[in-house]
C-alpha cells in the first residue's frame, strides 16, 4: 500500500476485499439519522417546555436505555 498525496494507492498488492464505501455510508445514514432526528426533536420539545407550561400544557419526557 502506497501513500500518494494523502490518498491510498494499492498498486499490485490490493487486498482481496475492498469495502463498498457507498453501501457503508448508506447503512450509517439509515442507522444514525433516525436517532439524530428523535434526539433533536426531544431537545426542541424540552427547550419549549416552560412556554408550554405557561399555557397549561405539562410536558414530561422520560429517558430510558433500550
Amino acid at each position: 500500500m502506497l501513500m500518494r498525496g494523502g490518498a491510498v494507492a494499492y498498486g499490485d498488492r490490493a487486498p482481496a476485499y475492498l469495502p463498498d464505501w457507498g453501501q457503508a455510508a448508506e447503512i450509517a445514514f439509515q442507522t444514525i439519522f433516525p436517532h439524530l432526528v428523535v434526539l433533536f426533536l426531544l431537545q426542541d420539545i424540552e427547550s419549549l417546555r416552560d412556554l408550554a407550561l405557561s399555557q397549561g400544557i405539562d410536558i414530561q419526557i422520560s429517558r430510558c436505555k433500550i
